[in-house]
């Protein structure tokens, strides 16, 4: 029986020309599966709806410098393959929808970083794509601790990441340039206990973003419909 990870495998093959299989050069092969939405490692096919997503008004200038074009997020792409310790997750419907990306990097010992967050606009998944995110880090990495960091100026963001369990730890003046210019940037910092205390709370929410992620999902199926991974 042919399964959705030997599909994913045969169009993650489909790399550029310096790449002869985009699955076999992945760091990893961590994948994961619920709450209407499966989380499975970037490869070089993700590179248009990587540019598409990253370049939405609701990302640009809270992520850091995105590349602007295909050929350049490609380059990113086999520079990243080559990196230990760096997990690129792309999130996806069941029904194979591409709806956002998520990431868990500098991995060394328990500790590492998430990032790389975000979501296409009109879907609910970003808890559910956080869920499945941080139980592999803290279940099947192992991980203690989870780091993140944040531009100062994106509030919602800072919102959402404490009711992941987040706490903050402290603020570092001018400590990026995006777009030309010094951010201050946030940092926080997750433990494995709180994440164990805020998942309990977050699964309720999970839930009913399920039911309307299946909802969302069978709408974008319809011949008439603009999904989340059209790319202008």
């Amino acid at each position: 029986m042919v399964t959705y990870w030997d599909i994913w495998q045969a169009k993650c093959s489909e790399t550029s020309a310096t790449a002869t299989s985009g699955y076999t050069r992945m760091r990893h092969t961590l994948n994961a599966e619920g709450h209407g939405i499966r989380i499975r490692p970037v490869c070089m096919t993700d590179a248009p709806f990587i540019v598409w997503l990253r370049n939405l008004d609701h990302a640009k200038g809270n992520l850091g410098d995105s590349a602007t074009n295909v050929v350049e997020q490609r380059t990113w792409l086999e520079n990243y393959f080559e990196r230990a310790g760096d997990y690129y997750f792309l999130a996806e419907t069941i029904g194979g929808v591409s709806v956002g990306m998520n990431g868990i990097y500098d991995h060394s010992g328990t500790a590492a970083e998430g990032g790389r967050f975000v979501v296409s606009p009109g879907v609910p998944a970003a808890f559910p794509i956080s869920i499945l995110t941080y139980d592999l880090a803290f279940e099947r990495l192992g991980l203690s601790e989870l780091r993140a960091t944040s531009v100062a100026s994106n509030r919602m963001l800072h919102s959402y990441v404490r009711k992941l369990g987040f706490r903050q730890v402290r603020v570092e003046p001018a400590g990026r340039i995006i777009g030309g210019k010094p951010v201050d940037i946030l940092h926080f910092l997750l433990k494995a206990d709180d994440w164990k205390e805020a998942r309990m709370r977050l699964l309720p929410l999970a839930q009913y973003a399920e039911e309307q992620i299946l909802e969302w999902d069978n709408k974008s199926s319809e011949p008439s419909a603009t999904v989340g991974s059209t790319i202008p």
